[in-house]
């Protein structure tokens, strides 16, 4: 898909395919029974999986909805090429040991069968790219929408919230494989 984006937008797509390839490694990385379990007061693997659908979705939507509803005079062009990737402190959500509490709208399912969860987070990155594509070559700094935790984020940092939000699910589900369970 990089090819017909904005250089910034190229950047991003990378990004959050590196970060995609870190929870599907995770998730991979731990044994079958480690894989269905759902730990008391935890997620499970499937359900960490459908709520990082629902948030993919959510920002895909929301950069649909920010283009579509633009005028043509609406559009600038985007003409700058400097990197967007560290314009969101990574370190907000690297930190595991602050705990945040997901909004109502991005609370998994907590009974998803895990092919089904993998299946959603394929699906919600198909509708992402379709956005971006979308987007290709709106400067899309110009437009802001409050996040509940990190405050106003403009359409690049939303983006970039995704990978990161991502790599920090992959250290939980990592977390799943080194942690024991009493029965």
């Amino acid at each position: 898909m990089r090819g017909s984006l904005h250089p910034r937008l190229q950047e991003i797509d990378g990004f959050l395919a590196e970060r995609r390839v870190e929870v599907l490694t995770a998730v991979t990385s731990l044994p079958d029974a480690e894989r269905v379990r759902t730990p008391p007061g935890a997620w499970s693997v499937a359900a960490i999986l459908d709520h990082l659908r629902l948030t993919e979705s959510s920002v895909s939507r929301l950069l649909h909805v920010t283009v579509s509803r633009l005028p043509e005079d609406g559009r600038k062009e985007e003409t700058e090429t400097v990197s967007v990737l560290h314009q969101f402190d990574h370190g907000l959500l690297a930190n595991r040991d602050r705990r945040l509490t997901a909004p109502s709208i991005v609370q998994p399912q907590t009974d998803i069968p895990l092919a089904d969860a993998l299946a959603g987070l394929h699906a919600s990155r198909t509708s992402l790219q379709g956005s971006m594509r979308e987007a290709a070559g709106i400067a899309l700094g110009n437009f802001t929408y409050p996040h509940p935790f990190f405050g106003q984020l403009d359409l690049y940092q939303w983006l970039v919230f995704l990978g990161l939000h991502e790599s920090r699910h992959a250290c939980q589900i990592r977390e799943l494989g080194t942690t024991r369970f009493d029965p």
